[in-house]
């Protein structure tokens, strides 16, 4: 009796490829309906979001697992891992949709009848199970840091060790039932509120708008178009590496997983170009860490600052707008003078093609969509993301129909490109979801604690009446607490241990919160973790450190504009003529920083004295007003003077013609 092999749409690998693709698509059509139709109050929309979520990641885990697999010779241990790994993935997808859906189920009683008569085993072990699967999700998608603390923040919240520690970590311990409440089942931690209830809506319709946007070319349009302009620098694709890396940096969240996104492309283009390896990685590590200031998303942390604070979102695209210019403006220009330092300039350019443009003028509509939305009718991110997902989805099936005929072909690549573009917003989404859980479960307990309050308290006491020692241990703080996590995880944690002590000493509430949140950011970059770096020296094949000390070099502005702007407050409240005079003058000083710490003004290798000279002047110029504003505007005179007249020795270098 002969006998047939089943067809290959029936096999098992097939079967789990085709249960990622629908729940990953059906993930972002659930996020889109919500924000048209809000249907669900957020705590029971948050509860199907996380369930989803979760379980698409675990699915996605498995089934890149399978993939993944060789037949290379490995150690029994790590072959009986792989082996077992695939199917407890497949196993905890399932757990986290039977929790989900027993959440869903007993919604009624959990949100209204139970934190009054109480909960019931059933419901503590599912609390269980949900914190749980956000710590190892977490781990799974972002290392060990966050995991670790969220691990380290459930055992001090434990009475057998909360009531045992030293000094302010001292209280009075939580039972393994309370922690299990207020993670999780109780509605809060795991569906925390502001975390799960902003990460969930605002911040993942525009996760998801990107990977709609990826699907239908956006990415290869701005790759395409940087090698464009590239060819026709001196500097070559240096600037357009690092414009990339900000624009995409400005949507994903992690600084890592944008360095590994635009690095794969950027890095080896900047080394065919000549630039040394660490110095790729170091450009690469730096304007991917960046990004996450850039308005008007700001890496999600925006949707996040401006539900903490309670101001419209409109006010915290203001408060990023000059900041982030001063960080792009110095980060650019340090590279630029690194190219010219080190000769990494190319030998032919030719004319811009301004035609390259065309190909993705389609892609300005739904941005045109986005800042009306948001900027004029003031529309909240949520329903101003769904617009333009709408928006998108229209202009991409019209471009198809115009550039390649009106046809039953044409329609047809336009629905596989949105499905695609549907099911990659939700797995992009996806491993956020678990560290979006991790850090609420973080919060409750560290807010149930009393350790919040007590380390603000600590703060103040030890910067007693000084705002500039307060200021640093808030610096040292933020980069401390965001070593390894992703910028909005790093924020939240900073935001409820560090900004209450920095507000206490008279700063303003967004002045503070964007403080902390530019040290959380540039924790991607500082040693010993330096996440971001790490990612970049890896694809350069290069040194960790050498690449560490050449990010720093290029980034350091950023670790002091967010001083200056708190000096100079302006710059985040705008006022005129303040905000117009205040500007260029941190620019100049911003622009001299750089020059002393590359070691090279445009013309020449800096000597220390004149290294030591830029920096005097770069810090009279930022900070100058603090004495008299006199001093502000000398020093940035000074900055300005002294780079026009090396300049100027450049171009009439430039335009002597040599003898042969």
């Amino acid at each position: 009796m002969s006998t047939r092999s089943a067809p290959r749409w029936l096999t098992p690998l097939s079967a789990l490829r085709a249960s990622v693709y629908l729940l990953g698509v059906t993930f972002t059509l659930y996020t889109i309906y919500y924000a048209y139709s809000l249907f669900f109050i957020r705590i029971r929309y948050s509860n199907l979001f996380v369930g989803m979520g979760i379980a698409l990641f675990y699915l996605h885990t498995a089934l890149e697992r399978y993939r993944g697999r060789t037949d290379e010779p490995e150690g029994e241990l790590r072959s009986l891992v792989r082996r077992i790994d695939p199917p407890f993935a497949l196993a905890l997808a399932g757990l986290a949709l039977w929790s989900t859906a027993y959440v869903e189920l007993e919604f009624e009683r959990l949100f209204y009848d139970a934190p009054v008569v109480g909960y019931t085993t059933n419901d503590l072990l599912i609390g269980v199970a949900l914190i749980a699967l956000a710590v190892d999700a977490t781990r799974r998608a972002f290392g060990n840091a966050i995991a670790g603390v969220t691990i380290a923040a459930i055992v001090y919240a434990h009475s057998l060790v909360g009531p045992n520690m030293p000094g302010v970590l001292r209280h009075t311990g939580m039972t393994w039932e309370q922690i299990a409440r207020d993670g999780a089942i109780g509605l809060t931690g795991v569906y925390h509120d502001t975390l799960m209830g902003i990460g969930g809506t605002w911040v993942a319709i525009f996760i998801m708008f990107a990977g709609i946007a990826k699907a239908y070319g956006l990415m290869d349009f701005v790759l395409d178009a940087g090698r464009e302009l590239g060819s026709s620098l001196h500097t070559g694709v240096v600037q357009v590496a690092v414009i990339a890396s900000m624009i995409m940096g400005s949507i994903t969240g992690s600084a890592a997983a944008n360095t590994a996104t635009t690095g794969s492309f950027t890095i080896p283009m900047l080394k065919d170009q000549g630039v040394r390896d660490d110095f790729a990685a170091a450009i690469e590590a730096v304007a991917s860490a960046g990004g996450q200031m850039l308005p008007p998303v700001m890496g999600v942390a925006a949707f996040l600052m401006a539900d903490i604070i309670g101001v419209p979102y409109v006010d915290v695209i203001r408060a990023g707008l000059i900041p982030a210019a001063l960080f792009y403006l110095s980060v650019g220009i340090g590279v630029h003078f690194a190219v010219l330092k080190f000769g990494w300039t190319t030998e032919r350019t030719e004319a811009f093609d301004p035609r390259i443009l065309l190909e993705g003028a389609h892609f300005a509509i739904p941005l045109g969509v986005l800042l009306y939305t948001l900027v004029i009718l003031r529309y909240s991110p949520l329903s101003a993301g769904m617009y333009t997902i709408f928006t998108i989805v229209g202009v991409v099936a019209l471009r198809n129909a115009y550039v390649d005929g009106a046809s039953a072909d044409t329609a047809v690549v336009t629905v596989r490109q949105t499905v695609t573009g549907l099911y990659r917003g939700g797995v992009e989404m996806a491993p956020l979801v678990g560290v979006l859980a991790a850090m609420g479960v973080i919060i409750e307990l560290l807010t149930q604690t009393g350790l919040a309050q007590r380390v603000s308290t600590l703060i103040v006491g030890l910067g007693g009446s000084s705002l500039v020692v307060v200021l640093l241990l808030a610096m040292l703080a933020s980069i401390l607490f965001g070593l390894g996590m992703p910028t909005p995880a790093a924020y939240i944690l900073v935001v409820i241990l560090v900004a209450p002590g920095v507000i206490q000493m008279g700063v303003a509430e967004i002045t503070t919160h964007m403080f902390v949140f530019y040290f959380a950011m540039l924790s991607a970059i500082t040693p010993p973790v330096a996440i971001s770096v790490a990612v970049g020296s890896r694809i350069a094949g290069t040194s960790f450190l050498r690449s560490c000390l050449q990010a720093l070099r290029i980034g350091a502005p950023g670790f002091v504009i967010p001083f200056a702007f708190v000096t100079n407050d302006s710059l985040i409240y705008w006022s005129f003529p303040e905000t117009l005079v205040s500007f260029p003058l941190v620019l100049a000083g911003t622009v001299g920083l750089i020059v002393a710490t590359v070691g090279y003004d445009g013309n020449r290798t800096l000597g220390a004295v004149r290294r030591v000279l830029y920096t005097a002047l770069a810090v009279g110029a930022m900070f100058g007003t603090v004495g008299h504003p006199a001093i502000q505007i000398a020093s940035a005179l000074a900055v300005v003077s002294m780079l026009a007249v090396s300049n100027t020795a450049v171009s009439s270098r430039l335009r002597t013609p040599t003898k042969n």
